[in-house]
């Protein structure tokens, strides 16, 4: 690729993607970033770690990641095209200043938990975890932390429906008893499921890109 990022066995990384800061970036391994993406470290400290992408992630085409702290993206998450996950903006408060020049923050950090399903033009945007096994719906905007098993939809996102690992079901909120809750796979636990039952993903690489071909 001619570009320094740490890519992980088996992993694929389109060659339209555009990456700015590529020594503190992390793929991991059997990963697909498509066409299209682009990986943007504002703060590039030597040895750190700025955006990591899990295992078994698939990253849809015309993805945007701007990290301020860090962005991590756990292991099995899924984004569709257009999604936008951003942790730095530029400064602000010398409007006197042209913003181009102000630099941009540091302090937003972005965490991604296991197995994630974002909808197309689903943006996170700020200081935010969402919790793992969620589901964000297309066009949503994440503000808050969403937990753990969750289906947020709305701008701002709102959690809408939980699942329920006692009846198998998406259930409305409202329905959502503690015996729920305490019955949710921690997401080490969740984790070591997924490994168990899919240690490697079969990914459609195809979906990556005009390049990759037509079916």
């Amino acid at each position: 690729m001619g570009r320094r990022i740490n890519v992980g066995s088996g992993s694929f990384v389109h060659y339209s993607v555009h990456i700015l800061g590529g020594d503190n970036i992390r793929i991991g391994s059997n990963s697909c970033l498509s066409e299209g993406c682009w990986l943007n470290v504002n703060h590039r400290l030597r040895g750190e770690v700025a955006i990591e992408i899990g295992d078994n992630c698939f990253i849809g085409k015309q993805n945007f990641f701007s990290s301020g702290n860090v962005i991590l993206i756990g292991d099995y998450t899924l984004t569709t095209m257009g999604c936008k996950f951003v942790g730095s903006t530029h400064k602000v408060d010398e409007p006197q200043t042209p913003y181009l020049l102000t630099g941009t923050t540091c302090d937003d950090r972005i965490q991604i938990g296991v197995n994630c399903f974002f909808g197309v033009g689903a943006t996170v945007l700020g200081n935010v975890r969402v919790g793992h096994g969620s589901v964000i719906g297309a066009e949503s905007l994440v503000l808050k932390d969403i937990p753990p098993f969750s289906i947020a939809i709305g701008n701002p996102a709102k959690v809408v429906k939980r699942y329920s690992f006692i009846k198998e079901a998406w259930l409305p909120i409202s329905e959502m008893s503690s015996d729920d809750e305490i019955s949710m796979p921690s997401e080490k636990e969740y984790l070591d499921q997924l490994k168990s039952k899919y240690p490697r993903i079969n990914m459609p690489w195809i979906a990556a890109g005009k390049s990759m071909g037509d079916l």
